[in-house]
């Protein structure tokens, strides 16, 4: 066996060796093995490295191998994660196979996921035995599954191969924690998620992603095996997937969900668990009867809340509103604290009650039933406790109200600086740590992000690396700006962008992604150009328009001529080889709205720092994702095409070299908008010759 170090990790990489055996298409890239060489480094001297590698590199490879080689040698656990399942996959279904067959020792790689992947095998006898009244729709998926169910070995629904019109009935099927029985289940040697919880314990590499690394955080380390070395793949966005993760939320439809699936009376009939338990066991009806009514006053409590929330914003649509300082100490926050506190109180009367009589019928099946539904009302209770009791009253958090449909359904509470949290909860227990993504760095520095994720503090243990792409962006890409565009947020700017993409349209033969940041102006501006998109021959494909995610990529990628555009799901994640992609458009720089409580939160830490929060968090934060965004444009040697940029601001304003100074296109043409069709033609025309 060869001594683990840098050396001999990077030989793997060298021709000739037998990577290039196994890995179809491998090529020798120097970058490659220096990201390998720094990782094994990273391992062995206990250290931090962050490392920015753009695209075309291999990072996952160049990860993944010390990373192997560490558990297999040392006997330690190393947990990967991603934030995409594109990225799981592909790691766990091509490159782990690929290293089994380089690594000499055995290996074993499990990946860890969220428990309502699994098939929940309470519930499929519960369904099965008649004692859950199903819907057509519903009854249709469970016939559909129903020799999958049988005969699955995992329990996993990546394993189904079904229309998304059947599996939006999965969760009727899926484990989760409120309703996990947990060692009073009768099927518990059947457990899926117990299964899978088992052999993470026996892996050497865990694969997973972000939301179940955080939610192993939350709940102080139980879902993973104890590990000491992290690699953090699109690390990028792990700041603000923390931001979500770890906050506290107090929601509607939790709370009545968990009331309803007790007791709901509709115009006839009495409905519910609690109607169930009366007429099983009789001796109990007065008990029970009581429970009832502590619910229905409990579900009334819940709706006056809601109601006093919602009274502060009346909106007609989806949005989420930042609670100011000041507003907590108004009339309005004091009135919902005092109808709060009648449901707080409410709550623990009906926990009371529901305890005694799971206490009845201790020993029978409907104990773990009454414990699940315990475990629901008292997560709500803490939650809510948190959000409207504690956070309320720290600086150091910020509360905000989220609406659906000009409904209020949520009031969270969030730390302003979620870096330190990580810094305390995760890293620390850390020996060694690896972030990877192909857009950390602002100009080359990585103090932007250093400072987000919580490690600006601690420099003496982090090392940086910055290994760029080995792509020939200068004869590959060219980006064209706009000068002479009208201000992004002016009266007549959709018009603008209207007729501009249609004159793009017809000078750019092929397939384009059109980027948008507001959803409103994607719906006008598609508004205006899909009856002219038919007339020209271009399959014109919007998000939430023309069908789900999956869709709108297959019929991007099957269409010759078809413009697609969206927006923020779409600035990153998507990669499109060779000729399925010609062109990109960013319509509007991506500067987050000030107003999204992200954005909220850590204008609030920079002002406790005494910080400018434009300069240290909207622009490096907006430079991030349009690089996130251009990035979409070449991913591998072949490719070719043009940046188009309809926001004047890039080439107007002084900031907007950060934006240029932080991606890898260098060719850049400032232009007016009547040259801009005949120089992206020439542009094309030239590339041709070239090639």
């Amino acid at each position: 066996m060869l001594e683990f170090n840098r050396e001999n990790v990077m030989k793997h990489f060298a021709p000739g060796g037998k990577i290039g055996e196994i890995v179809s298409g491998y090529r020798y890239r120097e970058e490659q093995a220096n990201l390998a060489g720094e990782v094994a480094d990273a391992f062995i001297d206990k250290e931090f490295l962050v490392a920015e590698v753009g695209t075309g590199v291999g990072k996952t490879f160049a990860y993944l191998l010390p990373a192997v080689l560490w558990a297999v040698q040392e006997g330690e656990k190393v947990v990967v994660s991603t934030r995409t399942r594109a990225l799981q996959q592909q790691i766990v279904d091509k490159d782990i196979p690929d290293l089994q067959q380089i690594v000499p020792q055995r290996f074993q790689c499990v990946q860890a996921k969220g428990r309502e992947n699994y098939l929940c095998w309470n519930k499929y006898m519960s369904i099965l035995g008649g004692r859950k009244k199903l819907e057509p729709d519903e009854q249709n998926f469970i016939e559909a599954i129903l020799a999958w169910a049988e005969k699955t070995k995992t329990g996993d629904r990546s394993e189904l191969s079904l229309s998304s019109n059947l599996m939006k009935n999965w969760p009727i099927l899926a484990a989760d924690r409120h309703s996990c029985r947990k060692e009073l289940c009768r099927y518990h040697e059947k457990c899926f998620r117990l299964k899978m919880m088992k052999n993470l314990q026996k892996a050497d590499v865990i694969v997973t992603n972000h939301a179940l690394l955080l939610s192993d955080l939350v709940m102080d380390h139980q879902i993973l095996p104890e590990y000491h070395y992290l690699v953090v793949d699109e690390a990028h966005t792990f700041d603000r997937e923390s931001f979500d993760k770890l906050s506290n939320r107090f929601n509607y439809h939790e709370v009545m969900d968990t009331l309803r699936f007790l007791h709901s009376r509709d115009a006839r009939y009495d409905r519910g668990y609690l109607q169930l338990l009366r007429g099983r066991y009789t001796q109990l009806q007065e008990q029970i009867n009581e429970i009832r009514q502590l619910v229905e006053r409990m579900a009334g409590l819940t709706q006056e809340v809601f109601q006093v929330v919602g009274d502060l914003t009346p909106v007609e649509q989806d949005f989420a509103r930042v609670l100011k300082t000041e507003e907590l100490q108004e009339d309005w926050f004091n009135r919902l604290v005092e109808v709060y506190l009648d449901w707080q109180a409410s709550t623990h009367n009906l926990i009371s009650k529901l305890t005694d009589l799971r206490d009845e019928l201790k020993g029978e099946e409907e104990e773990a039933e009454l414990n699940s539904v315990l475990l629901s009302l008292r997560d709500v209770s803490d939650r809510a406790f948190m959000v409207l009791e504690e956070d309320a009253v720290r600086d150091d958090r910020i509360l905000w109200i989220e609406y659906e449909h000009g409904k209020s359904i949520t009031v969270a509470s969030s730390m302003i600086q979620i870096g330190e949290l990580l810094a305390d909860g995760l890293f620390s227990n850390l020996d060694s740590l690896v972030m990877v993504s192909a857009t950390l760095a602002i100009e080359k520095d990585f103090n932007f992000f250093l400072q987000r994720i919580g490690l600006g503090d601690q420099s003496e243990r982090v090392n940086t690396l910055l290994e760029n792409s080995p792509f020939a962006y200068e004869k590959q890409a060219h980006l064209f700006t706009v000068t002479d565009i009208c201000d992004p947020f002016a009266p007549n700017v959709n018009q603008e962008v209207s007729s501009i993409l249609l004159e793009l349209m017809a000078a750019v033969h092929g397939r384009a992604l059109v980027l948008f940041t507001s959803r409103r102006q994607l719906k006008s501006v598609a508004g205006a150009i899909r009856p002219v998109c038919g007339q020209m021959g271009v399959e014109l494909l919007v998000q939430n328009e023309d069908g789900d995610f999956g869709t709108l990529m297959q019929r991007f990628t099957t269409s010759p001529c078809s413009w697609l555009m969206g927006v923020e799901t779409f600035w990153e994640g998507i990669d499109l080889k060779g000729d399925l992609l010609t062109c990109v458009v960013v319509v509007r720089l991506p500067f987050r709205p000030p107003s999204e409580p992200y954005s909220s939160a850590s204008d609030r830490s920079c002002r406790l720092k005494r910080q400018n929060s434009f300069i240290s968090f909207m622009l490096p934060d907006a430079a991030v994702r349009f690089k996130q965004g251009v990035g979409r444009l070449i991913r591998s040697e072949n490719d070719r095409g043009i940046i188009v940029v309809l926001d004047n601001r890039l080439q107007g304003k002084p900031y907007g070299r950060v934006f240029k100074n932080s991606i890898p296109i260098k060719n850049i043409s400032s232009i007016k908008k009547a040259e801009l069709a005949r120089e992206v033609k020439k542009w094309f025309g030239n590339y041709e010759d070239f090639r």
